[in-house]
């Protein structure tokens, strides 16, 4: 009796624990957050899982409207939530097959979203609840290339060691046939001979450092000009001249940091984009301003009065209005904000044919600047807009953490925020191209960047209820934005989400503003099909072995440097691209529909070796070319090497058929009376507007118009040029 009581009563004590343990309730979920599938696949799987075996139970799968850009029966077919069921005390997965459509059409990588729903007998995972499903497409080709021109590289000069030295800005002049690099790294100012491009040699090599640090070179007739960042970099900076042997000539004072110089091209003026950077603690903001020298004179007559330097104080009042058309203005500190004029930072600067206008990117504010030459004075301040990344033509591969190269459409919209600029002129009308390269301000009192995963960047969950997915590091996870934009409410989360850097070049009217045209995704299209660089595709280029994707999270391939060149009557483009490395060419004749020609690039896809990080880009016209031809040269800063191309066109390209390409422009254009100026020196006759000559030059300059009757001239010179001049 006694055994029994106590078999009883450890039965009991059993049941009573069993009673009283917790009970872990079947949980379901998606097995990963992301699957991929090609269109010819026929189906894609997605497996659900289940945990903690039970009774049997069931989960819907539903598909989600408003995270996709796959059509339902176009695409892929679902077309009614579907229900899963598991048996009793199984851990078995069960997956969800869904047929793909393989179509004919060319289209970016597609993708659709499914979400988990009303379980019985089991509970949903936290955070496995959704899966983002991409179709890749399988009949989109590589962009047609033209190939009418073609450029062959001559050589790669290797200019120091890379990582001591850089090749970041190079200069061209034509009288000496010589080269100037600023090397910034190695705080030198390069002299190279272009006697023979494919064989480029050193001349000397000019220390620096005793005036600052070396941002940018330009050159003209022999004279040499540096611009050079003060050692206390927020204070004013300089410009050096030297001889075309690097002899010191003179120096004068520009604004705080001048990170740009240039010559006009009729060489009576030097420009500098002064970036005005502040410290790291904002202690010091110096304004940005852009300096004028006149150098009409020669190196003779520059004295420090010779410098203008002209700031956007008359700006400061306009702040509200300013940021309500769309130029950024967000620096400073919360108890300390910027002025409109210590935020915006000058950083490249284009100037028209007629030397009269200088067009200034203000690249972490996503605009342009004019300023009128003769006047000194602002004239506009645009901004250049935002690309949208969920419309047709302006995909993105966002991740690197995908294993494909996925190019999408995504609710992102990009700031262009360009770099380099250029103005070029078509049927009489000016435009402006930018390479929009994407900057942030990264400071210890200010940093503008986050990944869309950090905690830190708040999604809005009306706008975003699809937020947990996006943050994914194989959807948008990964992705740097900025967090100065998109909380449209001030409620503290982000409503729109804004990427850093267009990828892409744009077109735009240079008198208006209005965007003529915008590549949108084709430079990532270009190098991911290309058969031999689509294995560095957003590669960065840092001096390591080359790592697929490891920029698409960022800004991809950061188009950064861009300038024009005329062969024959066509108009080029000519696009560097920093990280994947290369140079992109299109013909610009239709400013609204540039054509690709080709892209070349010269870096090694399985080590660090060949040009990487092209920033300068300069085009070399046959007129002043060493060989007769047009030449094309990339200073690529991180492997410190100079590359020269040379520029073939369908056909031999004569020297006096090349000659006909340099553009001819006169100024002011119309004349009142006076003298007028030629961009070159030309040799040709002036007519009127019978035919009837009335002018003779002889490698002029410039040419009297008193006593000519007012109409309609037109120049032509003795190598085939020619230009329309309207006197009054």
């Amino acid at each position: 009796m006694r055994q029994t009581l106590l078999a009883g009563g450890r039965l009991g004590l059993v049941l009573l624990a069993l009673q009283a343990a917790p009970v872990v309730a079947q949980s379901v979920r998606f097995t990963a957050a992301t699957a991929i599938a090609n269109e010819s696949a026929g189906t894609i799987s997605i497996p659900v899982a289940i945990t903690n075996s039970g009774a049997a139970s069931t989960v819907q799968v539903a598909l989600v409207t408003n995270l996709g850009t796959a059509t339902q029966g176009t695409d892929f077919t679902y077309p009614a939530t579907q229900t899963l069921y598991f048996p009793a005390e199984t851990t078995v997965n069960q997956t969800l097959t869904i047929p793909l459509t393989d179509d004919v059409l060319a289209e970016g990588a597609e993708y659709f979203t499914l979400r988990l729903q009303n379980p019985t007998n089991a509970t949903l995972t936290a955070g496995s609840t959704e899966v983002l499903v991409y179709i890749r497409d399988n009949d989109t080709q590589a962009p047609t290339q033209t190939r009418n021109l073609t450029l062959n590289r001559l050589g790669s000069y290797q200019n120091g060691a890379a990582g001591t030295n850089s090749a970041e800005i190079v200069a061209h002049d034509p009288t000496t046939q010589r080269l100037y690099v600023a090397n910034s790294v190695g705080g030198k100012l390069d002299i190279l001979s272009l006697a023979n491009p494919a064989v480029i040699t050193s001349v000397a090599s000019i220390n620096i450092a005793s005036y600052g640090g070396i941002n940018s070179v330009a050159v003209r007739n022999g004279v040499v000009a540096c611009a050079i960042e003060n050692a206390d970099p927020q204070q004013n900076g300089s410009v050096v001249f030297f001889d075309q042997n690097g002899a010191f000539l003179k120096q004068v004072t520009v604004g705080a940091l001048p990170d740009m110089i240039t010559f006009s091209p009729n060489g009576q003026l030097i420009v500098t984009a002064n970036e005005g950077e502040p410290k790291t603690d904002y202690s010091v903001d110096p304004e940005g301003s852009v300096s004028v020298i006149d150098f009409s004179g020669g190196i003779a007559g520059v004295t420090q009065a010779s410098v203008t330097t002209v700031g956007f104080a008359g700006y400061n009042s306009q702040a509200a209005s300013l940021r309500a058309a769309g130029v950024r203005l967000y620096g400073g500190t919360s108890a300390s904000p910027s002025s409109v004029a210590q935020d915006l930072e000058p950083e490249y600067v284009a100037v028209s044919a007629d030397s009269r206008t200088a067009y200034i990117t203000l690249q972490e504010n996503n605009a342009i600047a004019t300023l009128d030459l003769t006047t000194r004075q602002f004239t506009s301040l645009r901004t250049v807009g935002y690309q949208d990344h969920s419309q047709a033509g302006f995909a993105l591969d966002a991740s690197d953490q995908t294993p494909e190269i996925l190019m999408a459409n995504w609710p992102i919209r990009g700031m262009r925020q360009p770099d380099a600029i250029a103005a070029f002129e078509v049927a009489g009308q000016r435009y402006l191209l930018t390479a929009n390269e994407g900057d942030a301000r990264e400071y210890n009192a200010l940093n503008e960047i986050n990944r869309i995963s950090e905690s830190a960047y708040v999604l809005d969950p009306t706008v975003f209820p699809n937020a947990a997915l996006l943050k994914n590091a194989q959807v948008l996870g990964r992705l740097n934005v900025t967090n100065k934009l998109g909380d449209t409410d001030g409620d503290g989360d982000f409503d729109e989400i804004y990427a850093l850097g267009g990828r892409s070049f744009s077109v735009y009217n240079a008198s208006t503003g209005a965007l003529v045209h915008d590549s949108g995704d084709l430079l990532e299209r270009v190098t991911s099909t290309d058969p031999t660089y689509g294995a560095i595709f957003n590669a960065s280029n840092t001096t390591g072995n080359p790592s697929r994707k490891n920029r698409s999270d960022d800004k991809g391939p950061e188009p950064e440097g861009i300038t024009t060149g005329t062969i024959r009557d066509t108009v080029y483009a000519f696009v560097s691209l920093e990280r994947i490395g290369g140079v992109a060419v299109f013909n610009v004749n239709d400013p609204g529909q540039p054509k690709l020609v080709q892209y070349v690039n010269n870096r090694s896809t399985t080590t660090g070796t060949g040009d990487q990080g092209p920033e300068g880009i300069v085009f070399i016209a046959p007129a002043n070319s060493p060989t007769g031809q047009p030449l094309l040269l990339l200073a690529n800063e991180v492997s410190s090497t100079v590359s020269v191309y040379s520029i073939q066109g369908r056909g031999v390209l004569s020297n006096k058929a090349a000659r006909n390409a340099e553009p001819l422009h006169l100024y002011p254009n119309p004349s009142q009376g006076g003298k007028v100026q030629l961009s070159r020196a030309v040799s040709g006759t002036l007519h009127d507007v019978l035919g009837r000559p009335v002018r003779t030059l002889h490698k002029a300059r410039e040419f009297e118009t008193v006593g000519l009757a007012t109409g309609v001239y037109v120049l032509r010179a003795e190598d085939g040029a020619s230009s329309k001049l309207v006197v009054r």
